[in-house]
């Protein structure tokens, strides 16, 4: 961890349960692109210099030990599985721990996202209240950041963005495809260029597995 002044909070399903858009995968290859994109998110953010500590919300045993082996602390909840619940309840728990933190939310699968894009981010967000980072699409968002727990509304999910900009959060101009390209398909995998990939993502790219069950560019999903 670092001095910084801000503590993320990083949601996480079920590895098993995630990335089911990319439909040319099996359950297997989804649960370990998962994996690795959430090794990946995490060690940026603990490499960022504005990042003081990383909390991804899980229940799940394999992403409970997957978040701790890159230095993050794990949240769980006892109110079920819903992901705006599970980062409720882990902002709450960051502020208990350090009070004078900023707070922010980043998704778990920004696969290109660097510690940079992630400082650039958050120094933009300082003069803000409340904040919000959307994504490439410029429907969803990828990032929200905010001053108090109960200032977070229970809006992630397809269309958040037109929602948290409707509550009053304010649109960050920050120019990181990276972090503004959250992992859904393989065609967005594929459109972030291996270059731009964190080691573990890239990794799996490489794979045997991965590799057979790549689909072409122009597929659809």
């Amino acid at each position: 961890m670092t001095n910084g002044s801000w503590v993320v909070v990083v949601p996480a399903k079920p590895f098993a349960a995630a990335k089911t858009r990319c439909a040319d995968l099996d359950v297997s290859e989804r649960s370990a692109l998962a994996r690795a994109m959430l090794l990946d998110v995490v060690g940026g953010l603990t490499r960022a210099r504005r990042v003081r500590a990383v909390v991804v919300a899980a229940t799940d045993p394999e992403v409970a030990g997957a978040a701790l082996s890159c230095g993050a602390v794990v949240a769980g909840t006892t109110r079920g599985p819903d992901l705006n619940r599970e980062v409720l309840d882990a902002l709450t728990v960051a502020r208990e721990a350090l009070p004078d933190a900023r707070l922010a939310v980043a998704m778990a699968d920004l696969a290109g996202a660097q510690p940079a894009d992630f400082d650039a981010a958050l120094a933009a967000a300082g003069s803000h209240s409340r904040a919000i980072v959307s994504d490439a699409d410029g429907t969803g968002t990828t990032m929200v950041t905010l001053t108090v727990p109960g200032e977070f509304r229970p809006f992630l999910g397809p269309g958040s963005r037109c929602r948290f900009l409707a509550d009053g959060y304010h649109d960050l101009p920050v120019a990181a495809p990276g972090l503004r390209r959250d992992v859904d398909t393989v065609s967005h995998l594929l459109a972030l260029g291996t270059d731009r990939l964190g080691g573990a993502t890239r990794s799996w790219c490489g794979s045997p597995a991965s590799t057979a069950s790549r689909p072409r560019r122009s597929a659809e999903y």
